[in-house]
């Protein structure tokens, strides 16, 4: 599990589940349209509260993690990025790995999700806040965009994050049938016995 990197071993932890992969296709990092990106480096920046993204312009160094209370590394391609190696790092592999960084984030301990300049952790980022902050996938989009207004995400990626959120609707929904039928269910063995006790007691 994720945890506080100056309680970490030195060597980065990989986090895989075997769930579904549902977001398998890469991004367009670079906006053609919207601005240029800097070509100078740039802190993390908080999209979300406890979630930071990282570029491959961002500058991932101890100082900069300290300041913002980051002690949890996400790499969208692999453990071996430019973070600081006494860092605990999730490779996310899997949508599964979502689940495992919300629960971070639910805990109180902020994420930095790092894609070393491949594109991939737009989509993680993107699918992050879908997830656990209940956004609409193109209002996770802006979110990102608003900070970093250079990246792009390809039509057919975007259309893959809406089928996730549209499972993730479709599981809420289910959810609520099986507590409501649950609730229904208590109420109604809880009148059984409110007739037996009543039968029992009355029986001379």
């Amino acid at each position: 599990m994720i945890s506080d990197w100056k309680a970490a071993a030195s060597r980065p932890t990989a986090i895989s589940y075997a769930y579904p992969h549902v977001m398998s296709d890469r991004l367009a990092f670079y906006n053609p349209v919207g601005p240029e990106p800097p070509t100078y480096p740039l802190p993390p920046e908080e999209i979300a509260p406890g979630l930071f993204f990282a570029d491959l312009f961002s500058l991932v160094n101890p100082a900069e993690l300290y300041a913002r209370g980051i002690y949890n590394v996400a790499a969208a391609r692999n453990c071996e990025g430019s973070y600081p190696r006494d860092a605990e790092c999730a490779y996310i592999d899997e949508p599964a790995t979502l689940f495992a960084l919300a629960d971070v984030r639910r805990a109180g301990h902020p994420v930095l999700v790092h894609c070393d300049g491949t594109g991939e952790g737009v989509d993680f980022v993107t699918a992050l806040l879908v997830m656990s902050d209940r956004m609409s996938v193109d209002e996770a989009v802006e979110r990102v965009t608003q900070k970093f207004p250079y990246i792009s995400m390809r039509p057919t990626s975007r259309r893959q994050l809406r089928g996730f959120e549209e499972m993730l609707k479709e599981e809420e929904k289910r959810k609520a049938r099986l507590y409501e039928h649950m609730a229904s269910t208590s109420q109604q063995l809880h009148q059984n016995m409110r007739g037996l006790l009543h039968r029992y007691l009355r029986t001379p």
